[in-house]
């Protein structure tokens, strides 16, 4: 089967997409916490919630969205060879490091969820967790990528 692009094509413009996912997941719970820390109604809060919109619509969920197409492409190829075998068969080849990925990445998926849902709470002004909270959490993305990329680069 040929493709409009190429493997290595895809690997590359996979890994930027999830260099952009990953900045973005880093930078959003910073946002909250400066939002946290604002005065209510002040200019600060309201110039905070304006990036952290942008955020989302502009880096964050293009690069979620193109990530996860990028991330299947290179998946469905990689099997690609042996569509004659039962999916059960083909499933049973894929490497055990890729599965404990995919629970990674699935997990960053519903931390970006859990964000965007926490943003909507903080634009009503609902102030649910401290400025140390998201400081702390900001710091998720980045742990659950170390382990991720190594999985993929040293496929244990």
């Amino acid at each position: 089967m040929e493709h409009v692009i190429g493997y290595d094509l895809a690997r590359g413009l996979h890994i930027i997409a999830v260099i952009a996912w990953i900045a973005g997941l880093l930078m959003l719970p910073r946002f909250y916490a400066y939002i946290t820390a604002s005065q209510p109604g002040g200019e600060l809060e309201a110039a905070m919630q304006k990036a952290a919109r942008n955020l989302r619509v502009i880096i964050l969920t293009p690069s979620f969205v193109l990530a996860w197409a990028f991330g299947i492409f290179l998946f469905v190829t990689y099997i690609a060879g042996d569509w004659d075998r039962p999916i059960g068969d083909l499933l049973a080849t894929v490497p055990h490091w890729f599965w404990a990925k995919l629970i990674l990445v699935l997990g960053l998926s519903g931390y970006q969820g859990f964000l965007s849902a926490e943003g909507r709470r903080l634009l009503k002004g609902e102030r649910r967790h401290s400025e140390r909270y998201w400081r702390l959490l900001s710091e998720v993305p980045f742990l659950v990528a170390i382990a991720a990329v190594l999985l993929a680069t040293l496929e244990p």
